[in-house]
């Protein structure tokens, strides 16, 4: 795992490791690193060569104390600037694992999952460490439709693939709540939600039916 940043922003957990890059569980082999480190013909969206690592100046960790919330209790991560509609906002990271048994039972009721490459079957989970992505709210109960997304990303300064945090482009269907086709953005502290999929939702409601 990696190792603790000596600056983590604001509001993060005592007890879980910030990340500034993404960090590698032992069992990764060398073919699934392989996989990642080839970039498709038509990933178009990159990572400046620029971005600073460590706590990004565009977001916020804030703890959520709406009772109508979902999170309430919880937290969630608002935007500390005006956000322009289709900016990338931060990259993604967690512990980089595989997601073929027997590795991933260890990671199975995770909600911080998401996948890399599934035909190589390496996915990055921000269940354990992380950065500030992991805080990124779904939109439902929060507002009417998401203002951000996931999306797959090429990172030039690690030379591979990623996940990172998008703010939806201008005049996507999921529009932000209250911004006409020709506007969109993200306001400076509105909360940043995607949407988390069906498959998400699906899966919680199977482990809810198990436990009652």
């Amino acid at each position: 795992m990696g190792k603790q940043g000596a600056v983590v922003p604001a509001n993060w957990p005592s007890n879980l490791p910030y990340l500034s890059q993404p960090s590698y569980a032992s069992h990764v082999s060398k073919a699934q690193i392989m996989a990642l480190r080839a970039r498709p013909a038509d990933l178009a969206d990159e990572v400046p060569t620029n971005l600073p690592k460590g706590p990004s100046t565009l977001v916020k960790i804030t703890p959520i104390t709406i009772s109508t919330h979902p999170a309430n209790g919880q937290a969630g991560l608002f935007a500390a600037r005006a956000l322009p509609a289709g900016s990338l906002i931060l990259p993604y990271y967690g512990i980089v694992h595989s997601a073929a048994p027997p590795h991933s039972l260890e990671h199975e009721k995770s909600d911080y999952d998401l996948w890399l490459d599934r035909e190589a079957e390496v996915a990055v989970d921000a269940d354990k460490a992380g950065n500030e992505a992991r805080f990124v709210n779904d939109y439902r109960g929060v507002r009417d439709k998401p203002n951000a997304e996931f999306r797959e990303v090429w990172d030039p300064r690690l030379g591979q693939k990623g996940m990172a945090v998008f703010v939806l482009p201008t005049g996507k269907s999921a529009a932000a709540k209250g911004k006409g086709k020709g506007e969109g953005g993200i306001a400076k502290g509105e909360e940043i939600c995607v949407s988390y999929g069906k498959g998400f939702w699906g899966k919680r409601k199977a482990e809810e039916e198990e436990v009652y």
